[in-house]
């Protein structure tokens, strides 16, 4: 709090502030990777400053902090999360292919839908498919086992009414998928969302896919991926987006996987996440960014969905 207030104090001495890009002040923070709560209160003390403060002023800022996080029906996995994800949040999940990535981001987009009544955010999502993977069936089951486990934690007259109108046909009509066959078709969807965004959830599975292979010119693709990063920044903080990336990993220089698309965009996301399989339907989250970096749970990827497995202790890695 007291070097909060020494920058405030600070703040007030420079005059060329207000002329300042306020975009680019949020790009940079983002930068900085704080924990969150450092983040807001850093936004919060530089717009108090603006004589004509866009959209991040810090009501929109601030509310985010309290806002509902999208959860995965994990609660080993949600408390490796710090709650779930949180809008305004970027968060990347990584991993080798049958690492649970995709399982991962179809339990999100069912997530989005929960009623505000059970605790959820009742909201859109859209599932941006680059591999195209994204299976109906698997949502709809995802959906009906949602349904049935609000069903069961039913225990007020409020929750009954609304649990007595909601389907799974429901939920599923608040997803979208639309499939992005290049980076260009990425690109000019964003583009779109970014100055009005009706999505809860933006899902992008996988990412890397239009990156790793379809370029010759890597300063190119550098330079694309930093034009990407900073529109995905601003879709986020301006629309109170949660945004759910995919990225895929390659072998090491020194042996061991490594996260694609290079230094640069490690950058992006506020938190990282590496999913492995351990065995059978029981899977591993590593958090390797965050403010709980290097701590691993077990979670299921059972045919519900994303849940905890029977017995699991979290640890220290």
């Amino acid at each position: 709090a007291q070097n909060i207030t020494y920058l405030s104090d600070a703040v007030k001495t420079l005059p060329w502030l207000d002329s300042y890009n306020q975009m680019d002040l949020i790009s940079q923070i983002k930068e900085l990777h704080l924990p969150l709560n450092h983040e807001r209160l850093l936004l919060d003390v530089l717009t108090s400053h603006f004589k004509n403060p866009v959209f991040l002023r810090s009501d929109n800022v601030m509310e985010s902090v309290s806002s509902t996080p999208i959860i995965t029906f994990s609660s080993h996995l949600d408390s490796l999360l710090g709650g779930g994800i949180l809008p305004g949040e970027i968060i990347e999940f990584l991993g080798e292919p049958g690492s649970g990535t995709t399982q991962m981001c179809l339990q999100l987009a069912v997530d989005c839908t929960i009623p505000k009544t059970f605790g959820g955010r009742n909201c859109r999502s859209l599932i941006v498919d680059c591999n195209g993977d994204t299976c109906e069936i698997r949502l709809n089951q995802m959906a009906e086992a949602a349904l049935a486990h609000l069903n069961v934690i039913t225990s007020n007259n409020e929750e009954r009414e609304v649990i007595s109108r909601l389907t799974a046909k429901d939920m599923l009509n608040n997803i979208d998928t639309v499939r992005c066959t290049d980076y260009t078709q990425l690109l000019a969807l964003i583009n779109s969302m970014s100055e009005k965004c009706d999505y809860g959830a933006v899902i992008i599975d996988a990412l890397a896919t239009h990156f790793r292979h379809e370029f010759d010119d890597m300063r190119q693709r550098t330079n694309i991926l930093a034009e990407l990063s900073n529109k995905l920044h601003k879709l986020c903080m301006k629309n109170d987006v949660s945004l759910v990336i995919v990225n895929q990993v390659r072998t090491g220089s020194e042996g061991g996987v490594q996260p694609c698309l290079g230094e640069s965009w490690s950058h992006t996301a506020h938190r990282r996440v590496f999913l492995r399989r351990v065995s059978g339907d029981v899977y591993s989250a590593t958090l390797m960014k965050g403010e709980k970096s290097g701590e691993t749970t077990d979670f299921r990827i059972s045919s519900r969905g994303i849940r905890d497995c029977p017995s699991q202790a979290t640890s220290m890695k």
